[in-house]
């Protein structure tokens, strides 16, 4: 099974969308039976409006799995988002320190992942964005509650200097509650993050993710099958690690 652990819904106040019946085309077309989907941050800012959304979505098709997005920053109204997106089935919370405008470290959002931990909801984390969430503050905040499983989304990547793979190395060795997101990873080939990830601490620690509409599926799953790592690692990057995740 093909499982994508990052794919997005609705409209971004950045111009790119993607309606359901898009993006389950996008999966037909790849083979990918299932998605964790969640909303963009939407041109009027309404995240209780786009959670409802995808929300009601994923109830309609069950290949969708939805997380919610949150800004941690609001404090105990996202605490309230929170719950009433568990009451709607969430099956986790995504997060873009940039977008939301926050450290992903802070203590002035800490309350509300901690309540992702105590909910037993991953959260997927929008890594790389320099001074926010770096491989090493999202490390940090996924060691200060290793009940949280924090996914990097992007392997931590987004700023694309290149000096953040060996950070992201680094957390993954030394924080076991933390995974690989792989979209978007800037390198491929012989000694790539994902394969270091792989031969150099587990082949349990890499998930497939597609980023889709902004990134191509295709090209997504192509990070993985040229991937100098056996077969078999190569099948739990694509589904069962994900499903470890997410406990089904």
């Amino acid at each position: 099974m093909i499982f994508d652990a990052n794919a997005s819904l609705g409209e971004s106040l950045y111009g790119p969308r993607q309606r359901p019946d898009e993006l389950l085309a996008r999966m037909d077309a790849h083979g990918i039976e299932r998605a964790v989907v969640s909303a963009f941050t939407p041109p009027d800012l309404d995240l209780r409006r786009a959670n409802a959304e995808v929300a009601r979505a994923a109830a309609r098709e069950p290949r969708l799995v939805p997380f919610a997005r949150l800004d941690p920053r609001l404090g105990a109204a996202a605490l309230r988002e929170l719950a009433t997106s568990r009451d709607e089935g969430v099956r986790g919370v995504k997060v873009d320190p940039f977008e939301q405008g926050f450290v992903v470290n802070s203590n002035l959002v800490f309350d509300v992942f901690a309540a992702c931990a105590e909910a037993g909801l991953p959260l997927l984390v929008v890594a790389g964005w320099p001074a926010l969430s770096s491989p090493i503050q999202v490390g940090d905040l996924a060691e200060r509650l290793p009940a949280l499983r924090v996914l990097m989304a992007h392997g931590g990547q987004l700023a694309m200097h290149g000096l953040g793979i060996m950070d992201c190395l680094a957390v993954v060795a030394a924080v076991p509650n933390v995974w690989v997101e792989s979209s978007g990873i800037p390198e491929t080939g012989t000694e790539s993050l994902i394969e270091h990830v792989v031969l150099d601490v587990s082949p349990d620690r890499v998930v497939f993710g597609s980023n889709a509409p902004i990134n191509d599926p295709g090209m997504e799953l192509e990070r993985i099958r040229v991937a100098a790592v056996p077969e078999a690692a190569k099948e739990q990057m694509r589904g069962a690690n994900l499903v470890a995740v997410l406990g089904a």
